[in-house]
């Protein structure tokens, strides 16, 4: 799992779901001086069913009428693993929404964020009193071809250098600030609003678990060039990578 071990395994199962949700439990992300609040999950895509909605009671949206079975699997499971995580917040039981620009719509009082890659989902969420944004990210590991192939698209040649000097495997390093600038995107939604590309966040620094990015454009009132945001990020052992993004709110 990109992240803490699970607590729990999931314990339902003698249903049809215990099929589908493999290895759920709680975890907690240490960054920033503090401790994030989760829930992660593997899914198994071929026992994926479109019953399981209602079996978990998560409501299938109009918006994915037409997703292939693989979306809707992600869906499902990335909106159990926010169920778990809002809960463990005390936050009332309630629909995560989607809104109008595909994200999801969070309860009063409440920000989450959630990732999948292949068969993993985890969501992160934390209360909006001091928390302005909340992104995280997870990917699997980046073989030579697919790291050439997004290269040119995720960052440009000031940051392959920094990467280069930053990072023993620089495949790994381009997955962890491709994960990084995923992070800062939905972080940072919120108050942009639009979407942005990958050069809108400059790589300047890389550090122990730690990248730190420079705005190259302005984006909203609170975003502006120039302005340094920092994305934590830590590797699992096969390779694969988180990234967090926290974006606290002022006093």
């Amino acid at each position: 799992m990109t992240a803490d071990a699970p607590a729990a395994a999931d314990s339902e199962s003698s249903d049809p779901g215990q099929a589908f949700l493999r290895e759920a439990g709680d975890i907690e992300i240490e960054a920033f001086g503090r401790r994030f609040a989760g829930h992660a999950c593997r899914f198994d895509l071929g026992a994926y069913r479109d019953g399981l909605f209602a079996r978990y009671g998560i409501e299938l949206p109009a918006q994915l009428d037409r997703a292939v079975p693989k979306r809707r699997s992600e869906f499902l499971a990335g909106r159990l693993c926010a169920r778990r995580a809002l809960d463990r917040l005390g936050a009332a039981p309630a629909t995560v929404a989607i809104g109008r620009d595909r994200e999801p719509l969070w309860p009063p009082g409440t920000i989450a964020s959630i990732t999948h890659a292949g068969d993993r989902a985890l969501c992160l969420a934390a209360s909006d009193a001091d928390t302005l944004g909340l992104g995280v990210d997870i990917e699997r590991p980046l073989d030579a071809a697919r790291a050439a192939e997004i290269r040119g698209l995720v960052v440009d040649a000031d940051e392959q250098a920094r990467i280069a000097d930053g990072f023993a495997d620089p495949a790994a390093g381009l997955a962890a600030t491709f994960s990084a600038k995923e992070s800062l995107y939905k972080a940072l939604f919120p108050q942009v609003r639009r979407l942005f590309g990958f050069e809108a966040m400059r790589l300047v620094r890389v550090g122990p678990q730690r990248l730190d990015f420079a705005c190259a454009e302005d984006l909203a009132p609170g975003v502006r060039r120039g302005q340094g945001f920092a994305a934590h990020y830590r590797f699992d052992a096969d390779g694969g990578v988180l990234s967090l993004v926290w974006l606290p709110r002022a006093a």
